[in-house]
């Protein structure tokens, strides 16, 4: 940059997809723990797959398998709603270069925890850790490549 000014817009924009589907999988969660508690057709869902599955889960009752299944749904909310948080952050940072390569760091570290947290809950997860993974490369080497022009 001949000015020095350097722009985080395509890190912005990946931050921002990933905060809406990490927003997305927490309503997606709490819907589904909704319907575990007050849908009779769901609950009777669940308990047939957990059924059919029961052989592996030697001497844990039905009641103890969706308590788990429940508690493993709100574990994916909290951890869904702590990253669209961490990711607001990072944005405001970017926005307003506040620790810009602390916040590229940050970026990548969460997007590779949240690789290996979110790994088996499908594409929504996914794409929200490659999001914050693309977003924390891009500022890392941008705010490396602005240093190398304006020192």
């Amino acid at each position: 940059m001949r000015t020095g000014e350097v722009k985080y817009n395509v890190s912005i924009v990946f931050i921002i997809i990933a905060i809406l589907s990490y927003a997305l999988l927490a309503m997606n969660s709490y819907s589904m723990l909704g319907n575990i508690e007050s849908d009779g057709e769901f609950r009777e869902y669940i308990e047939e797959n957990l059924q059919a599955a029961g052989d592996d889960l030697g001497g844990i009752t039905l009641e103890e398998q969706i308590e788990i299944f429940s508690s493993i749904i709100t574990f994916v909310i909290i951890i869904s709603i702590i990253y669209a948080l961490l990711g607001i952050v990072a944005a405001v940072f970017l926005t307003k270069k506040i620790r810009v390569k602390l916040t590229g760091i940050l970026l990548i570290v969460l997007g590779g925890l949240s690789v290996l947290l979110t790994l088996v809950l499908g594409i929504i997860g996914i794409l929200g850790s490659i999001g914050y993974l693309i977003a924390g490369i891009v500022t890392v080497v941008k705010h490396r490549r602005a240093g190398n022009v304006i020192g």
